[in-house]
């Protein structure tokens, strides 16, 4: 029996500050399950459960893959009202975001891989689950996303829930 890995995804790690800056946003939120601050990402890729053999290829794309920092600006709050999810978002995202999206899904290791390439690309940080986007404005936070990591589910609720196999920072 083959073996397999947890739910696998490729993002995009905010260093201590910006964690800190988005935890402040969760004040904010009524109820729900908050994101514990070491997990904030904003996702490029997931790729589900995966075999275990693939992994060292999978590290080999945080290696490989060209990419500098993008400078970006978490500024709204947004919500999958079916999910009842609250996430931090960006308004207006630069070029070069959905560049390194496309580049990472191009990546050979990944074109082997059997998973659901999402068509839309909602670019956001999960905050919390199970609540409502609250009314109130958002204090804008600038983000230099400079890490870009390979990461695992491993579960939990009141500690971090995923775990990084391998990251680089530009």
């Amino acid at each position: 029996m083959q073996q397999t890995t947890g739910r696998l995804f490729f993002a995009l790690w905010p260093d201590d500050d910006v964690a800190r800056r988005l935890a402040d946003t969760q004040s904010a939120l009524e109820g729900g399950r908050k994101t514990h601050a070491r997990d904030f990402h904003l996702t490029l890729a997931f790729l589900g459960v995966q075999p275990c053999e693939s992994l060292p290829e999978l590290r080999r794309v945080v290696e490989e893959i060209e990419f500098s920092a993008l400078p970006l600006v978490l500024d709204r709050y947004g919500e999958f009202s079916r999910q009842k999810v609250v996430w931090a978002g960006i308004s207006s995202a630069p070029e070069g975001l959905p560049q390194l999206r496309s580049r990472l899904l191009a990546m050979p290791a990944l074109q082997r891989l059997s998973f659901r390439r999402e068509a839309g690309f909602v670019p956001h940080v999960t905050l919390a689950r199970k609540t409502h986007a609250p009314v109130s404005d958002f204090e804008p936070i600038p983000w230099r996303a400079a890490r870009i990591a390979l990461a695992e589910s491993v579960g939990g609720e009141a500690v971090p829930r995923y775990r990084l196999l391998a990251c680089r920072d530009a």
